[in-house]
């Protein structure tokens, strides 16, 4: 297992996962309420309520300090298999519990060798599973350590079989590869409820082809349209008056709309690091930072709302 794991140990890993603390409260608030796992989240829970949630896969912790805006009575857990990353949350927020687990150890012994609660209310992970050797197994500890809901956002395909071997399906971080498992739908649906008999499941489903970008080594047929890969948010719900019922939606992520004193000094920003590179190099002309625009928002877009690290997941 861990020569798809040591990778999460380079250092480019926290760098690449930091982006969003440069995102004041306002901007960091509008970047993550653009994703459906996080307007899945605001949708079911109650805002007022104190409860525990576990965020499995934290990374650099950003996702706390947007928790803290929106939910001030939850007591967060931040779990990564990132020393790197690990150490840049504790580094940026000290009153927060973050701690970091062996990929081949379960999520209940890590809770427990650090004296958290082994079934927190709710669990939360962003990104994780599609990077799993075993994601349906990964699915399903998350499924039993929650007390009542489990949020995820992973990737799906809506046609064809899931491709299990990572061998054929992986993608390339910093120096070495990594799973990069995408699951048929009805598969993901039908594991969830059998881990979950009596629960609710809610998909939030975002179409996108997955093949072709950010160094994915995939099937073929998930470079085409008609294979329906998505960025998908699946919600189970133990706790619900709507037992066995399953909902699938189609929902686009949505590119926030940042407030024009970010979208201008991160402009600026860009530029001057564009200028300063060109400097260095003596290479020719200034090379001039590329912005999508879009002309209904009249904000910078960036690859679908997605930030790097989201891109490159």
């Amino acid at each position: 297992m861990s020569q798809w794991y040591d990778d999460w140990q380079h250092q480019r890993h926290a760098e690449a996962f930091d982006g969003r603390w440069q995102l004041d409260r306002r901007n960091l608030i509008r970047n993550q309420e653009g994703f459906n796992d996080v307007r899945l989240l605001n949708e079911r829970i109650d805002q007022d309520r104190s409860l525990q949630l576990l965020e499995v896969g934290c990374a650099t912790g950003e996702f706390y300090r947007y928790l803290r805006s929106r939910y001030p009575y939850t007591r967060y857990y931040g779990l990564d298999v990132s020393g790197p990353a690990i150490a840049r949350a504790k580094q940026k927020y000290a009153e927060g519990t973050f701690i970091m687990g062996e990929p081949a150890a379960s999520i209940s012994a890590t809770l427990r060798l650090h004296g958290l609660p082994e079934h927190p209310h709710l669990v939360y992970a962003k990104d994780v599973i599609q990077h799993q050797t075993e994601p349906l197994a990964f699915l399903s500890e998350l499924i039993r350590i929650a007390e009542e809901t489990v949020i995820v956002r992973c990737r799906t395909r809506d046609v064809g079989h899931t491709e299990w071997d990572p061998e054929r399906s992986c993608q390339y971080h910093y120096e070495g590869w990594m799973p990069f498992i995408v699951l048929n739908l009805q598969e993901l649906i039908d594991a969830a409820m059998a881990e979950a008999l009596r629960a609710e499941v809610v998909v939030y489903r975002s179409h996108i082809v997955l093949g072709g970008t950010h160094n994915r080594f995939v099937p073929k047929e998930l470079f085409v349209a008609s294979t329906g890969t998505a960025e998908t948010a699946l919600g189970v719900f133990k706790r619900t008056a709507h037992s066995g019922r399953v909902t699938i939606a189609d929902r686009l992520d949505q590119n926030p709309r940042y407030t024009w004193d970010y979208v201008l000094k991160h402009a600026a920003r860009q530029a001057w690091d564009a200028l300063r590179v060109c400097r260095v190099r003596d290479a020719g002309p200034p090379v001039v930072a590329q912005f999508q625009w879009s002309r209904s928002s009249g904000l910078m877009q960036h690859d679908q709302g997605r930030s790097v690290e989201e891109a490159r997941s």
